[in-house]
């Protein structure tokens, strides 16, 4: 069963999960998230950073609230870390019951039960070192990555499995028992124990906050209640740093074991590393995933305080005088199985050649031992830990910032310096921050020698000046720069985040020239033209002249001749 991953849809491929997993249980594909179900130790970290809130978890809600609806005995187990996590929380209590909750008791209870137990494994156990197996997250981590350091897990139950044990022998098999806490893994430690019937159902209090919205349930509008039974004071500490083995202090003081409390993976996997080259020993380890214990958890509300707030309070409501005293446990109850066992589910790295390693390593421009930054900007420690991660399927060359950052560079650098456009970069005050070789020799002048100067002193602002009043880029406006004989076709990028004007300046000066001899072509034949019909017209009417003579001409000819013969006829 999938417990735990990411809506594909919300992924922007941002790689935060990848920096802020310390196992690695992450890979990309496709430029999504996935979680590496036989990695994840589910601490949860990965929802919490993610900046698109894609967290995608199973959830026992809907079953919980059928049983409700069916009218079934609802048993809350809830942890004592809701004592710090709500500004009310003893009107949580009355919320639960108003929701369709029979009884509320705290995992307190169960706690109490585990440190008892503990205090019997301390006094008889031969190991040499000891650790708590409280949080689901340190149980797997050390199964999955530290297998040599099982033989110190206390094979005892954690709170949440004993308490509700206890419920089921209470209550019986027609219960149904819910665990309602601030932890993720605990879906993940619950599931085996609802398929062999212990517990029915966990919830978060993330869960609940999101159910109280969408039905718009006001807590504060809520009278206060107590739960229907309280642990005591030694299972209420449970969710504070060294709250488990504060309740133990007389018996480890009589052991072998100096106690270390110990919250945070890294911290963690610091002293497992410790544990397993032998330079710590004769410990016994407190250890929690989580900083600041378990009010520290991913699943909490999400306007609730930070994590200090949380554990002032919780601190504050924490006190011996405040606590009361569980009832005492049938004997049915005492007599229940509460040792659990692990086991071996080392994660083994396939094995690569130097060759393999070296080959991806290349693809990154990391040619030699000194081009390896190991920056951890990509999110595993080192260079060599990415080019693995990229054989296994898990990333892919691109994830490197160094390498992609200076790609993206030597592109922005090929194309402003072998760009055939003029390239002009100003502030929002018009000073000059950098002009491209074309622009130096349209400009006849160096960069050196312009940079921080007003763009006034090599060409016109007015252009400039209406981009920045008015927040648009201009597209497509000849200007002509009459000192340096250019005409050019004038574009500005305005780019108010970074404060800058980028202005492109193609030269069309060829083409204008073009342009204008090709109007002076036809203005020369027209005139010509014009020349040519004023000659025609001149010598037409020269020639009609011409004819008008020679007419008039044969004409008195013609008559004189006309004249002669009519004489010669009468006689």
């Amino acid at each position: 069963m999938r417990i735990l991953d990411f809506y594909p849809a919300n992924c922007k491929n941002c790689y935060k999960c990848v920096r802020n997993c310390s196992v690695k249980a992450i890979k990309m594909i496709d430029d999504q998230a996935q979680i590496v179900e036989e990695k994840c130790i589910a601490c949860g970290n990965c929802f919490l950073v993610c900046p698109q809130n894609a967290r995608n978890i199973h959830s026992d809600l809907e079953n919980v609230m059928a049983a409700m609806k069916e009218g079934r005995k609802i048993i809350v187990s809830i942890a004592p870390s809701y004592l710090g996590v709500y500004e009310e929380p003893y009107k949580l209590i009355s919320v639960l019951k108003y929701l369709g909750a029979s009884i509320v008791e705290e995992t307190a209870i169960g706690a109490a039960k585990v440190t008892e137990l503990y205090k019997e494994y301390i006094k008889n156990t031969n190991v040499k070192n000891a650790i708590t197996t409280c949080c689901p997250t340190v149980n797997m981590m050390v199964q999955t990555y530290y297998p040599d350091l099982i033989k110190y897990l206390i094979p005892l139950d954690s709170p949440m499995i004993a308490h509700c044990k206890m419920i089921r022998k209470r209550y019986g098999k027609d219960a149904f028992i819910v665990f309602l806490g601030p932890c993720i893994s605990k879906k993940c430690e619950a599931y085996g124990y609802q398929l062999s019937g212990f517990i029915d159902g966990v919830i978060s209090f993330e869960e609940v906050d999101k159910l109280l919205e969408s039905r718009n349930i006001d807590i504060s509008a809520f009278e206060e209640t107590h739960p229907d039974l309280e642990g005591n004071y030694t299972g209420k500490k449970y969710p504070l740093e060294n709250g488990i083995l504060s309740g133990m202090d007389s018996v480890i003081s009589e052991s072998k074991f100096t106690p270390l409390s110990i919250c945070g993976i890294d911290n963690l996997k610091g002293a497992f590393d410790a544990l397993t080259d032998d330079e710590l020993s004769g410990v016994i380890i407190e250890a929690n995933s989580c900083t600041g214990g378990c009010v520290g958890g991913p699943a909490i509300p999400r306007d609730s305080k930070n994590v200090f707030v949380r554990k002032t309070k919780a601190k504050t409501r924490i006190q011996p005088f405040k606590a009361k005293e569980c009832e005492n446990y049938n004997e049915d109850e005492k007599k229940l199985n509460y040792v659990r066992t692990f086991r071996d589910k080392l994660y083994e790295h396939p094995a690569y050649t130097e060759e393999d390693i070296r080959n991806v390593l290349e693809q990154t421009d990391k040619h030699t031992k000194s081009d390896e930054l190991n920056c951890g900007a990509c999110g595993y420690d080192t260079c060599r830990d990415k080019a693995i991660s990229v054989l296994e399927g898990l990333s892919h060359p691109q994830m490197c910032m160094p390498y992609m950052r200076s790609e993206a560079e030597k592109i922005s650098n090929i194309y402003f310096e072998y760009s055939p456009s003029i390239i002009v970069i100003v502030d929002l005050d018009l000073n000059i921050l950098d002009l491209n070789p074309v622009g130096e020799k349209a400009f006849k002048t160096k960069v050196s020698k312009i940079r921080n100067k007003p763009l006034s002193s090599i060409m016109p602002v007015d252009d400039f000046k209406s981009v920045i009043s008015t927040g648009e880029n201009m597209v497509g406006r000849k200007l002509s720069l009459e000192n340096y004989g250019v005409v050019v076709y004038e574009r500005i990028i305005y780019l108010p985040k970074n404060k800058i004007l980028f202005g492109i300046l193609n030269d069309i000066t060829a083409e204008e020239m073009k342009k204008e001899q090709i109007v002076n072509f036809k203005l020369n034949t027209l005139e010509t033209a014009d020349k040519v019909i004023e000659k025609q017209m001149r010598v037409a009417q020269e020639i009609a002249g011409l004819l008008g003579e020679t007419t008039a001409e044969t004409k008195a000819a013609l008559l004189k001749l006309k004249k002669v013969v009519l004489e010669e006829s009468e006689e």
